[in-house]
């Protein structure tokens, strides 16, 4: 198994996306589930529904990859806050968890972009470190691309950084079939750019 097959990106900062207000939703919503694919993580399809344990399980997860500063990770358990508090149609954010006997493996959370025409951002892709080597960060990403195409996207979107710790991440982007159409010199900081990728769903 490639390296590049299991990672961990980066959110974009905050304010990039958009939220809104709604009702609330602890349940699994009946409109969708991703299966896995032939190499399972477990033997049920990726969870999809918002629990309040992933909280805690996301802040550890992003911690244990150690790249991330403390408001990415703060940002990243916002989304999950977010989308428990109000919903997945109201957040606008939505996910798939990979649960595994010690814990969350890894998750994906996508959403359509506000104020364009069928265009989807997979926010983040996640797989904890003990967990990699094993493609689940390429079947998250499949899987990812699928529940895009349910909410009618043509394209799918991901950002990450330009500096080297954020190699691997712009690698799995270009071996998973995403182009690089765009990067943007200081955009997080100075010296820390950003990347922008685009697959067609």
């Amino acid at each position: 198994m490639d390296e590049l097959d299991d990672l961990m990106t980066p959110p974009p900062a905050s304010g990039e996306v958009g939220v809104g207000p709604g009702a609330v939703s602890d349940s699994a919503p009946g409109d969708y589930a991703i299966p896995l694919d032939e190499s399972p993580v477990s033997s049920e399809a990726f969870r999809t529904h918002v629990r309040r344990q992933d909280l805690d399980a996301i802040d550890v997860l992003a911690r244990r990859a150690g790249v991330f500063n403390e408001e990415e990770i703060d940002f990243a358990r916002e989304l999950a806050e977010e989308t428990l508090a109000k919903g997945e149609e109201t957040s606008g954010y939505y996910f798939l968890f990979a649960d595994g006997e010690q814990g969350l493996e890894g998750y994906v959370c996508l959403g359509m972009i506000p104020g364009t025409n069928r265009r989807c951002e997979l926010y983040w892709i996640a797989v904890d470190p003990a967990a990699r080597r094993r493609g689940l960060g390429r079947r998250l990403q499949h899987a990812a691309e699928d529940l895009a195409r349910e909410l009618d996207a043509v394209y799918l979107v991901a950002e990450t950084s330009t500096v080297p710790a954020y190699a691997a991440a712009r690698g799995f982007y270009l071996s998973g079939g995403f182009e690089l159409i765009a990067e943007v010199p200081d955009w997080h900081d100075d010296g820390d750019g950003m990347a922008i990728f685009r697959k067609k769903l």
